[in-house]
């Protein structure tokens, strides 16, 4: 067998150089120009995204204006699962008997903030990414903590249930949250909005979280998951704002408002199942705690034999924390953006650990 000259074989070696040279070059434009994955050419392939009904399909068209390679349709019941079969994207919360019709699903962004409803043991194993709405909802659901929080505090609605009656007294028991110690469960971005508006009124915050190291606005002092119940223990304003995980769930329960001051207020706008309900109404009754604002409850609707309907020291809301029309604006870039991200390859926001239950933290 011939063998070639170094002449030749150099020759060769300066060819080859000289074509993945030019190949990288290419490549490298493009991606620092966007165009890498956003070509109007066949570069991308379409993309089918499927909308779970509800108000968002009427948003298929601004999803569709990210980019000329997203085919957006809505769908929910039986029509989802004969859409979602060859849908790349799902917008909504996708449920299993959905999942399991999927055949090339990549990427669900979920419609709120929550999500836990989508970890089902084959969506964990799987290489489908979920990102949730987090940023979306902070400002109302703050608002509406807040909102609880001072509707107790001021007597606002014992003064309301007077009023029916034509009831004028000053002798309704009111105190003022300036001064006042206030402990936040869960420092995502739902938590900081509310520690810095409780702040911001005079509050000492002390907040519990299991990745925040750095006090954020408002926060005085930050304390781990297993000095819960010394921050518990000085809280005239307990506020849940965890997400719902097996290691949160029920973790709100009798050990913490035995810890509690009798002066105490509870406050959820978070998921229902982080309080154990019965626990919950079991420390109301005894006076173990003077009241709770409560927007979520273990079942919902709120059952009509729930001892919570007719106690004085309750109120509630139909779990509408996070509702305003500026939060559905937020979801709409939120979601716009990471479509965005999607297709220029960048990394999306707002990514999920399916097995920890929550986004991770860069802090």
């Amino acid at each position: 067998m011939p063998v070639p000259s170094p002449g030749l074989a150099l020759r060769v070696t300066a060819c080859v150089t000289a074509c993945v040279t030019a190949c990288v070059t290419a490549c490298v434009t493009d991606f620092q120009s966007g165009t890498a994955f956003n070509r109007k050419d066949q570069t991308l392939p379409d993309l089918k995204l499927v909308v779970m009904g509800g108000p968002w399909a009427n948003w298929l068209d601004i999803f569709e204006a990210v980019s000329p390679n997203v085919k957006a349709v809505a769908a929910r019941g039986d029509a989802l699962l004969k859409e979602v079969v060859d849908a790349d994207i799902v917008f909504g919360r996708l449920p299993e008997e959905a999942f399991d019709k999927a055949g090339k699903l990549k990427w669900v962004q979920s419609i709120g903030v929550g999500f836990e409803t989508m970890l089902y043991p084959k969506m964990i194993e799987s290489d489908v990414v979920i990102t949730n709405a987090s940023g979306a909802f902070d400002s109302a659901m703050a608002e509406h903590a807040l909102a609880l929080t001072l509707s107790l505090t001021r007597g606002i609605t014992t003064f309301e249930r007077m009023r029916k009656d034509r009831t004028w007294s000053r002798e309704v028991p009111v105190r003022q949250i300036d001064g006042a110690t206030a402990c936040v469960l869960g420092l995502g971005t739902i938590g900081r909005n509310v520690s810095s508006r409780l702040g911001a009124l005079g509050m000492t915050v002390i907040a519990v979280d299991a990745q925040v190291k750095e006090p954020p606005a408002g926060v005085s002092e930050i304390v781990g998951p297993d000095r819960m119940l010394e921050a518990v223990g000085k809280a005239d304003v307990l506020i849940v704002a965890l997400p719902l995980t097996d290691r949160t769930r029920g973790i709100v329960d009798s050990k913490c408002f035995k810890r509690m001051k009798a002066s105490a207020i509870v406050i959820n706008v978070a998921r229902g199942p982080i309080i154990n309900e019965s626990d919950l109404i079991a420390a109301l009754q005894a006076g173990e705690i003077a009241g709770a604002g409560m927007d979520v409850f273990e079942k919902e609707p709120l059952p009509s034999e729930s001892p919570l309907w007719d106690m004085d020291n309750v109120i509630y809301t139909s779990h509408v924390a996070g509702l305003s029309a500026e939060g559905d604006e937020n979801l709409k870039r939120i979601f716009s953006e990471n479509l965005r991200r999607y297709i220029a390859g960048e990394p999306l926001m707002n990514i999920v650990d399916k097995r920890l239950g929550y986004v991770v933290q860069n802090t």
